[in-house]
């Protein structure tokens, strides 16, 4: 429990000081005039909620733990996803309905950022996202007393592309490394953890009334160096994702 408090307390943290300077929080707004005057939909700024079938795979790279202190796992987790301009959340979680049957996983994640500019026109947008990620990962092995709890805070950077195809179909690409500090079994700066992450979102617009339909691939590779190496995991996932934009 000490980690997610810790987690909380981070989150609340980072989102109260992103709210004393907005200006940390949103890239300039960009979008399409009309000659009438209307401002058609905003270029690369949606609020999606989604949720993913996520295809995780959890493996053990240190050499000193022995098989029953091990959380290895290869399976499906659920995720739900908020995406929003400036901040995104996410809560994933696995256990017997999705087909885990030896272990249980939670994660939940929380991300600042924002969208720098790099170059634009009506049908494209190219963005430097810079973003702040803090997260709490519980796995559990179900037949013994044997958990991984890690707490992390990684900064990073990468690149974001924003297309239109035409009025009813949109596509965004992005990827971002990052690195950070772990907060394990009640340590402060327990480890290191470096992150890759990407998402392609393709957007079908006006299919309920103004709401968008969207299809996604997430990405993430997570590697997790904590303490000695009895808590050394690389975390790799492919996800499917269905949402809505709002």
């Amino acid at each position: 429990m000490l980690n997610i408090y810790k987690f909380i307390s981070v989150f609340f943290i980072v989102t109260l000081l992103a709210t004393l300077h907005p200006a940390m929080l949103f890239a300039q707004m960009f979008s399409i005039d009309e000659p009438d005057g209307r401002t058609e939909r905003t270029l690369g700024v949606y609020t999606v909620l989604g949720a993913s079938w996520e295809m995780a795979d959890f493996s053990y790279q240190g050499d000193v733990a022995e098989a029953d202190d091990r959380v290895d796992f290869n399976d499906s987790i659920f995720r739900l996803r908020l995406e929003s301009p400036g901040i995104n959340i996410s809560l994933g979680f696995g256990g017997s309905f999705t087909g885990m049957n030896d272990n249980s996983y939670i994660n939940v994640e929380g991300r600042l950022f924002n969208r720098v500019g790099l170059t634009r026109s009506d049908s494209f947008l190219l963005t430097l996202p810079v973003q702040l990620t803090t997260e709490f990962t519980q796995v559990r092995l179900n037949r013994t007393d044997a958990e991984f709890n890690q707490s992390s805070l990684v900064f990073g950077s990468g690149l974001s592309a924003d297309m239109n195809f035409g009025e009813r179909v949109s596509l965004n690409l992005q990827a971002t490394p990052n690195y950070g500090f772990s907060f394990s079994q009640g340590n402060l700066f327990g480890g290191s953890l470096f992150r890759i992450d990407g998402k392609t979102l393709l957007f079908i617009h006006e299919v309920i009334g103004e709401k968008s339909l969207v299809l996604g691939y997430h990405f993430d590779y997570s590697r997790y160096r904590i303490d000695v190496d009895l808590y050394d995991y690389d975390y790799i996932s492919h996800s499917i994702t269905l949402g809505i934009t709002f």
